[in-house]
């Protein structure tokens, strides 16, 4: 079963994307600079300001990005490979809220809930399960296109890049954030960068787009209470040019 299938990555994810300060760092540690980052990737990285048509979010995980991408966005399409993801994603857009638990220590866990962001609009999204690398025929084009956390998880992700502009409509945006951990259990080393992340996607983008921002987002992901992951991801922006 892939980790991304378990209860325990549902329940941290889920935490992750929709947790407050206090039940994500519940030592009081971080800075908030570290915290909300599914949102921060919209927010800090996008006009928010500007009205939009359609945007794409894929490895959308749990979903948050995707209700913060309904404010401005009058269609919002978030496909994750993760079937247990999706699931939890449809259910907090239906029902408005979803139930999950946060590991404490040994067998004792918190029961938090998630629930949609005051001001999204849920009835924009649509979440469905699908592969980055074959995305079904007939999707579109899109004005906004939000890939967080989700090149290095990719079994080919030079596919994914080169397939990009056929997406993308004229003077869109194009968000993408890795944290450039390069594992064979996701990707062949083969298919690794040979150089940086960032000169390497830029190899594969600068024809068909313009690069407005780079900036680094750290981020966290609470395992228990009392160990973190910790990361720094690198955040570039795109605007797709005029053929």
């Amino acid at each position: 079963m892939s980790l991304y299938e378990s209860q325990s990555y549902l329940d941290q994810y889920l935490l992750f994307h929709y947790g407050n300060s206090l039940e994500i760092d519940p030592f009081q540690i971080f800075p908030e600079s570290f915290l909300n980052f599914a949102e921060r990737s919209v927010t800090e990285n996008l006009d928010i300001s500007e009205s939009r048509q359609r945007a794409l979010d894929l490895g959308c995980s749990v979903g948050r990005s995707c209700f913060e991408l309904s404010r401005f966005c009058d269609e919002v399409v978030g496909i994750d490979y993760s079937n247990q993801f999706i699931r939890a994603a449809e259910t907090l857009r239906v029902d408005g809220s979803v139930q999950f638990n946060s590991l404490q220590e040994g067998s004792q866990f918190n029961s938090y809930v998630a629930e949609v962001p005051e001001g999204s609009s849920p009835e924009r999204i649509s979440f469905e399960v699908g592969d980055a690398l074959q995305l079904p025929d007939g999707i579109g084009k899109f004005d906004v296109i939000h890939a967080a956390n989700l090149l290095c998880r990719l079994s080919n992700p030079d596919h994914l890049l080169k397939k990009l502009p056929t997406l993308m409509n004229e003077g869109g945006s194009l968000v993408i954030t890795t944290p450039c951990t390069w594992i064979g259990e996701f990707t062949p080393m083969k298919n690794w960068p040979k150089g940086s992340t960032l000169d390497w996607i830029s190899a594969n983008l600068s024809d068909k787009f313009m690069l407005q921002d780079n900036h680094d987002m750290p981020f966290i992901i609470l395992e228990h209470a009392r160990k973190f992951q910790v990361g720094v991801a690198q955040a570039s922006v795109w605007t797709r040019n005029s053929e």
